[in-house]
C-alpha cells in the first residue's frame, strides 16, 4: 500500500510539474523584408528579436526603435553611414545601450553608425527660471565621473560642455547625417540649444529625424515649461522644420511594447525643406494588404 501512494505522489508531482512548465515557443526570427505590404513586421521582428535574445537590461527599446527606424530610412534613401546622439550622458548606461543599438542594427541593415553623447561633464547647470523646471532639477544633479565612463564606452564620441558651445562645434565637424536624437537635458534652456542641430545644412541631417524626448510625460512637465514648450517655440520660429510626436506609434508596436510609456514619447523631426523628404522610404512597399500585418511582431 505504502509503495502505491508513493508511485501515486511521484505521478501527481510529475502532472504538476509538466502542468507548470512555460510552453515551449518557437525561436524568434527575422521576418524576410518583402513578404509584407509594409515595413513595419520585418523592423518589428528585428527589434523583438535583438531585445528579448539580448536581454532587457541591455538594451532599450525606445533606443533600439529610435536608431533602426532611422538606419532604415537611411538605406532607403542609399546614406551609407548616419550619426546618433543621446543629449544628457550622466552615468551613462543609455549611452551604452545607443552603442549597443549600433552595434546590433549595423550588421542587419548594413548603414555604418556613428554614436555621440553630450553633457556637461558636471551635472546640470543652474536653472535659468521656471521654464527649467527648478521644482523638479537642482543645479549639479546627474553628474558624470567621466574617466570611469570613458573605460566603459566602447565606440561613443563624448562632447563635454555647455550643450549652447558644443552643439555649434559638432556641426562645425561635418557629421554624418543625423538619424536618431535622445533628448534628456530636462530644461527648456539646454533644450532650445540643443535644436540647433535641426537648423543645420539638410546634408547634416535625415529628411526625417526620430527623436526620443525624456522629459514630457508626468510630474508638472507641461505645454508652457520643459522640453514641450522647446518643441513649440521651435515650430512656431521655423516654416519648413517641424516636430511632431509619432502618433499612435503604440499601436505599430509589437503587442510587447505597447503599454510601456515611451510610446508616447517618441518624436519625429520633420524637415519638409530638405531635397530628400519626398523620396520614397519604403515604409510602405505595395498598397494592397490589410492593415492588420503592421503591428505583428513574431513570425509564429
Amino acid at each position: 500500500m505504502k509503495t502505491l501512494k508513493r508511485r501515486m505522489k511521484a505521478l501527481i508531482r510529475r502532472v504538476i510539474d509538466a502542468a507548470s512548465e512555460p510552453e515551449e515557443k518557437p525561436p524568434l526570427t527575422i521576418r524576410d523584408p518583402g513578404q509584407d505590404d509594409y515595413a513595419y513586421p520585418w523592423l518589428n521582428s528585428i527589434l523583438l528579436k535583438t531585445i528579448i535574445e539580448g536581454g532587457r537590461r541591455r538594451f532599450r527599446p525606445n533606443y533600439m526603435w529610435g536608431v533602426l527606424h532611422g538606419a532604415h530610412l537611411a538605406r532607403a534613401l542609399g546614406i551609407a553611414r548616419i550619426s546618433v546622439i543621446e543629449f544628457g550622458v550622466a552615468g551613462g548606461n543609455g549611452l551604452i545601450s545607443l552603442e549597443r543599438a549600433a552595434d546590433a542594427i549595423e550588421p542587419i541593415l548594413e548603414v555604418q553608425i556613428d554614436v555621440h553623447g553630450f553633457d556637461t561633464g558636471a551635472g546640470l547647470p543652474r536653472p535659468q527660471d521656471y521654464r527649467d523646471l527648478p521644482n523638479l532639477y537642482t543645479e549639479s544633479a546627474f553628474s558624470m565621473d567621466v574617466s570611469a565612463l570613458k573605460r566603459r564606452l566602447t565606440r561613443s564620441r563624448l562632447h563635454l560642455g555647455l550643450v549652447e558651445e558644443s552643439v555649434p562645434k559638432f556641426i562645425g565637424s561635418q557629421p554624418a547625417p543625423i538619424a536618431f536624437v535622445s533628448f534628456d537635458l530636462d530644461y527648456y534652456s539646454s533644450t532650445v540649444h540643443a535644436f540647433k542641430l535641426f537648423e543645420a545644412d539638410q546634408s547634416l541631417l535625415l529628411p526625417r529625424v526620430h527623436c526620443y524626448f525624456d522629459d514630457i510625460l508626468g510630474f508638472t512637465c507641461s505645454e508652457f515649461t520643459g522640453e514641450r514648450l522647446a518643441i513649440s517655440e521651435f515650430n512656431q520660429k521655423h516654416a519648413m522644420r517641424k516636430i511632431s510626436p509619432v502618433f499612435g506609434l503604440r499601436h505599430f508596436l509589437p503587442p510587447e511594447f505597447r503599454d510601456e510609456a515611451w510610446s508616447e514619447m517618441m518624436y519625429m523631426a520633420h524637415l519638409f525643406d530638405h531635397d530628400l523628404y519626398g523620396t520614397k522610404d519604403g515604409l510602405v512597399r505595395r498598397t494592397s494588404g490589410g492593415v492588420t500585418q503592421l503591428v505583428e511582431g513574431r513570425d509564429r
